[in-house]
Formats: C-alpha cells, sequence, structure tokens
C-alpha cells in the first residue's frame, strides 16, 4: 500500500509504505490489518453489525508507532453519519460527531467546550460548493475514456500546510482507474485554489495534512 493506504501496483517501488491483512471471522465480521515496514501495526478495522442499532459499520483504529491508538472511528455504512475520538497518553481529547452533511460536533480537551461547525476541522477543509462550482465549469470527460466505457472515482491527495496551502498534489488511487480519467482529475484539481482550510490538532493549533478529494466520472 502507498503513504495513503491504497494498493501500490509493484510491491517493490519505494512507493510502498504498508502492508494489508485481511480475515473473516467466523461471525461474519471482516477484519483488517495494516502494518508499517518495521511491521508495526498502524490500524486496525472491524466492519460487522452493530450490536445496539442493528446497522452495519466499521469500527477503526489508528496506533502510534509505540503501540498506543490515537484515534478511533465508527462509522455507520449505511448513512455515513461517524463519531471519531482522539487519544493522548491514553485519555480522551477530542471528539467528533457527524450528525449530517454540513452538520458536525466537536470538542477538544473538555466536552464542555463543545460547538458546532459544517466541517470536520481535525481535517483540512475547503468550501464543496466552491468546488462543485468549479468542477462543472472545468471538469470534462475525456473522450477516450468514454469510447472505452471508463468511469470511477479518482482520489485526489492534496496535502495542506499550516496556513492552508497546497504544497502537494498527488493521485491517491491512479493505479484502480483509467489513466486518462487520473490525469484530467489532477489536472482539475491542479487548478483548483480553494481556498483551503488547515487541519487543526488536539490544542487547536493549525497542522499540515493530507486532504483527500474525490473526482467522479459517471457515464449516464
Amino acid at each position: 500500500m502507498n503513504k495513503h493506504f491504497y494498493q501500490v501496483e509493484n510491491p517493490k517501488t519505494d512507493e510502498v509504505f504498508f502492508t494489508r491483512l485481511e480475515n473473516r471471522t467466523q461471525a461474519g465480521d471482516t477484519v483488517v490489518w495494516i502494518f508499517d515496514l518495521q511491521n508495526r501495526m498502524v490500524s486496525q478495522s472491524r466492519i460487522s453489525i452493530n450490536p445496539e442499532g442493528n446497522f452495519r459499520q466499521e469500527v477503526t483504529e489508528y496506533f502510534d508507532s509505540m503501540n498506543n491508538r490515537t484515534s478511533q472511528t465508527i462509522l455507520n455504512l449505511e448513512n455515513s453519519k461517524y463519531i471519531t475520538a482522539y487519544f493522548e497518553n491514553a485519555m480522551k481529547k477530542g471528539e467528533v460527531f457527524k450528525e449530517d452533511i454540513n452538520k458536525y460536533h466537536i470538542w477538544r480537551q473538555n466536552p464542555d467546550s463543545s460547538y458546532l461547525k459544517d466541517y470536520d476541522d481535525f481535517k483540512p477543509g475547503f468550501n464543496p460548493n466552491d468546488l462543485n462550482d468549479f468542477y462543472a465549469k472545468n471538469l470534462t470527460y475525456p473522450l477516450a475514456a468514454r469510447r472505452s466505457g471508463a468511469q470511477g472515482t479518482v482520489i485526489v491527495a492534496v496535502l495542506i500546510s499550516e496556513s492552508g496551502e497546497a504544497k502537494a498534489i498527488e493521485l491517491a488511487n491512479g493505479i484502480q482507474l483509467d489513466p486518462v480519467l487520473s490525469e484530467e482529475a489532477l489536472r482539475v484539481v491542479r487548478l483548483f485554489k480553494g481556498p483551503y482550510t488547515p487541519a487543526l490538532d488536539l490544542k487547536g493549533k493549525p497542522i499540515e495534512k493530507w486532504l483527500y478529494i474525490p473526482v467522479r466520472f459517471k457515464l449516464s
């Protein structure tokens, strides 16, 4: 897997950062482990039925190099709502609850500091309406891809600095899709200038972090 946790074409290249193992339990759960090249566990996820709400969920936990849990996300696979808890020294120090597409309940350090926002500010952000308008004016469906019937979603990774600048732009899942679509997605995201908002850490300080922008191509 590459640094964005997507499969790479040649496992001998310098693009390899992680390995992935998957298992299915007798109960029907799917469990996935991701390890770094030093065989340290980076994340563990389990797809199962939520015991209380009777819906399909994915529970993902991330760990640091000392095997300390840094976050846990419970994602409702049926409506995309999620709750993410962030940990520091084994203590819960932050939380995000996605109630709706533009409604996030967030707190840091103390649950009493909860506030409402239209995006998850633990991640870099931008105004989705600005991007959709930009797509409408600039994104094209390459003729070669149309003729071949190629479609899918290209994930473009954008490294957002502490000041909200795009420091790097690259493909996250390039090998999984038609290269013509990948190039068009890259072209358009490179043209898009935001504005971007940097991610905030557990103390509310801006930090450098990757943002993942989906570019969807679907034949009608």
